[in-house]
């Protein structure tokens, strides 16, 4: 038994070839034309979202630097705060260096700033109707660099038993008492504040006199490129 080939209607093959070209036109490319504006379209859309990135993430920057100055802020004032009630007098000397406060003329008057302030406390020793001796003096100090900037260091020294104030030494004598007791200044003395700069003449801390101080300055976060600050003005008194 023969077999007799399929012979294609060429009707159908007219419409094959056209259901070809329809398939072709469907699934053609990108004009030129479309791609340069899809091409814009997305680069408009990528600049939009950098910039947005952008303006994020300093908003982040800057509001993690502004929680870290309140911070800064809050304990240092708490800390100064209590600290100078509890002493009875103070003195503010241009820097902590030697020579900055070896002598009585070094303190600085009422109206005139300087870098180091001395906070004193004495009291009766060993009955209360005793002599005055001294129990404990703290000290807030910054080394200024070149800018200005620096971190303010915090040097505690308590007296036990209570230390004689010799006033028949002079009229340094307290100044020859600070210097035979606290050592010059150390780097891995304790810091309050990481970074600060001086409101006060360029300096930290001002005589205001009446035995009243006043601790203007400025905390620094951030780096060279970013810098955050935020001023503080903080008057004190010790209790006399």
């Amino acid at each position: 038994m023969s077999v007799t080939p399929e012979v294609t209607s060429p009707v159908v093959s007219k419409e094959m070839k056209e259901n070809k070209i329809k398939r072709f036109r469907n699934c053609r490319g990108f004009t030129l034309t479309e791609a340069l504006v899809t091409t814009s379209i997305f680069t408009i859309i990528s600049a939009g979202m950098a910039t947005f990135m952008v303006d994020t993430s300093e908003g982040l920057f800057w509001a993690m630097k502004k929680s870290l100055i309140s911070k800064d802020v809050r304990h240092f004032t708490q800390r100064i705060t209590m600290e100078t009630l509890g002493a009875n007098t103070a003195y503010v000397y241009p820097s902590y260096l030697l020579k900055d406060r070896d002598k009585a003329e070094d303190r600085k008057q009422s109206g005139e700033s300087g870098d180091c302030l001395v906070l004193i406390q004495y009291d009766p020793y060993p009955g209360v109707h005793d002599d005055k001796h001294y129990t404990k003096v703290i000290v807030y100090y910054r080394e200024p660099d070149a800018n200005g900037k620096s971190p303010v260091y915090r040097i505690e020294k308590s007296f036990d038993p209570p230390s004689e104030i010799k006033t028949d030494s002079g009229f340094d004598h307290f100044e020859n008492f600070l210097n035979e007791n606290l050592v010059a200044h150390n780097p891995n003395n304790e810091i309050v504040i990481e970074l600060s700069r001086g409101l006060a003449d360029g300096s930290l801390f001002r005589n205001l006199g009446n035995n009243s101080y006043i601790v203007n300055g400025e905390i620094l976060h951030g780096n060279e490129v970013k810098e955050i600050t935020n001023t503080y003005n903080l008057t004190i008194s010790p209790r006399g």
